[in-house]
């Protein structure tokens, strides 16, 4: 008998309990997010954001994706197409859903206790409540646990972005207007905020760690070397595996290869999955002519991130220079079709040319690239030689 409550116990909670306290969860969070936005808001049952073996229904701005596999239902998402949201709003959003899931809760201890129902009744909302306690406390308790989406993001618990969010709250002004510009990739504005957030005196590591790679992104390699010095004066012996990785780069910028080499090995020992350092070490193996070497690391960059256009890109250097020009020539094709706004890729389209002593295709290529971004490694002097060649 003991045995048949057993199975009927994990029939209902798999079956029933777990999809319905997943939807109450997940429409905790999709009824802020229709109230303070004018966009569609999207919830997933049962995936974190696959669309697919999902069947979907929709209610204005709200659409709802329902997986076809009901055992999948004990997980959900909820997705605002408004990206931008004030940071109150935002803790509102994410605490929401676990308030939704201990208001259920709450209603069923009241049916539990207070109300003449059956014994086999009060059972199963018994069992109901332990599913909606579940939800209640796996969400609302802080977790260091990333969450893997379905596109390849990672996101965190509830918990955890409220704590995160109230700590942005405490945060300078001037850090969080930088964040929104570092967001939308304006890195030159980011760069002026967080420097005022610093010199306000919030000297905190990752404000130092953003500031240096906004400066990097708009290969301000001065500023950039300027704040690496005062970020490893403060915290010296707390650099991370991207500090290692961006010291590097900023290395190499001021030809100092061999020191730059020894910061992304330290890079890479600390996070082998770190194909950005990887992937920078191979560029500078490119520097150094040491294009085998430069090719194991592309190669090794791209088996942990398939569709790497920066490690394509460079790979396609690194054979062109072999004399492999055509298999080089397929890494760039390929490149370009992952990110076509690369000034470097334009720039290895033009030195394919002149390798192969089509000027006029080479210079329109470099052209690009100086279109794109003027500060591209090398390309001054490919463009002085190509026309050089042309004048000949």
């Amino acid at each position: 008998m003991l045995f048949f409550y057993y199975i009927i116990f994990l029939v209902l909670f798999g079956i029933i309990f777990r999809p319905i306290t997943t939807l109450i969860h997940e429409l905790g969070h999709g009824i802020p997010g229709l109230i303070y936005t004018n966009k569609k808001v999207t919830l997933y049952l049962g995936s974190y954001g696959d669309p697919n073996e999902s069947f979907k229904i929709s209610i204005g701005r709200l659409e709802v994706f329902f997986n076809k596999k009901l055992l999948n239902w004990k997980i959900g998402l909820c997705v605002l197409e408004q990206k931008e949201l004030e940071i109150n709003k935002q803790i509102i959003f994410c605490l929401m859903g676990p308030i939704a899931s201990l208001i259920l809760s709450f209603v069923l201890t009241y049916f539990i206790f207070f109300e003449n129902f059956s014994d086999d009744i009060k059972i199963i909302l018994f069992l109901f409540n332990i599913s909606t306690y579940y939800d209640f406390f796996v969400n609302i308790i802080p977790s260091s646990n990333p969450i893997e989406l379905y596109n390849g993001s990672t996101v965190y618990n509830d918990g955890k972005r409220i704590k995160e969010l109230l700590i942005l709250k405490k945060m300078p002004k001037e850090y969080n207007i930088g964040a929104k510009f570092y967001n939308n990739k304006e890195f030159d504005l980011a760069a002026i905020s967080f420097e005022k957030a610093i010199n306000s005196g919030f000297r905190k590591d990752f404000v130092y760690q953003i500031l240096i790679n906004s400066y990097i992104q708009i290969k301000d390699y001065e500023k950039a070397s300027l704040y690496m010095k005062e970020f490893n004066q403060i915290f010296k012996g707390k650099f991370n595996s991207n500090d290692y990785s961006y010291s590097g780069l900023i290395k190499s910028h001021y030809g100092r290869h061999e020191e730059a080499l020894k910061d992304y090995d330290k890079a890479i020992k600390m996070n082998p999955n770190n194909y950005y350092a990887i992937n920078n070490r191979g560029y500078t193996y490119n520097l150094l002519e040491k294009y085998e070497k430069a090719i194991e690391d592309f190669n090794r960059a791209m088996t942990i991130e398939t569709d790497f256009a920066y490690a394509l890109n460079n790979r396609g250097f690194s054979k062109i220079k072999l004399g492999l020009k055509e298999d080089g020539l397929k890494d760039l094709e390929k490149s370009m079709t992952i990110d076509g706004t690369n000034s470097y890729c334009y720039l290895n389209f033009g030195i394919y040319y002149y390798e192969n002593e089509q000027y006029i295709k080479a210079l329109e290529y470099f052209n690009k690239a100086k279109e794109l971004d003027g500060k591209t490694y090398m390309l001054d002097y490919y463009l002085d030689n190509v026309n050089i060649k042309l004048t000949i």
